[in-house]
């Protein structure tokens, strides 16, 4: 039996929390590897670029490129104005939202 895998590209305006937030202590810079989660238990990975800056400081929010890796797990129907959380292991670090989809494609497994 084939599955699929789903990836997405989409920007997003990304928000990390502040460190007294529970937020980071430090940065994250451009090509940033968090975990993503989609109002689901589910985490996925990807990777975060930002558009005219090359850091991010805890409490900042900027507009970004995020490329997530291909995972059965993630709902096929993502749009714009969904909602994500922003993990590092089981911390949430950030909230986004998605602005814009820019590709998604079903890769065939099994």
């Amino acid at each position: 039996m084939t599955s699929l895998l789903v990836t997405y590209n989409f920007t997003a305006l990304i928000s990390l929390l502040p460190t007294e937030a529970g937020g980071r202590k430090k940065p994250v810079y451009n090509h940033y590897r968090p975990s993503f989660s989609f109002n689901t238990v589910n985490q996925i990975s990807g990777e975060v670029s930002f558009l005219g800056q090359d850091e991010l400081k805890p409490g900042g929010t900027t507009k970004a490129v995020i490329k997530l890796l291909p995972s059965k797990h993630i709902r096929q129907n993502l749009k714009s104005g969904d909602a994500f959380t922003i993990l590092e292991g089981e911390k949430i670090v950030g909230t986004g939202v998605i602005q814009q989809i820019q590709k998604e494609e079903q890769i065939p497994f099994g």
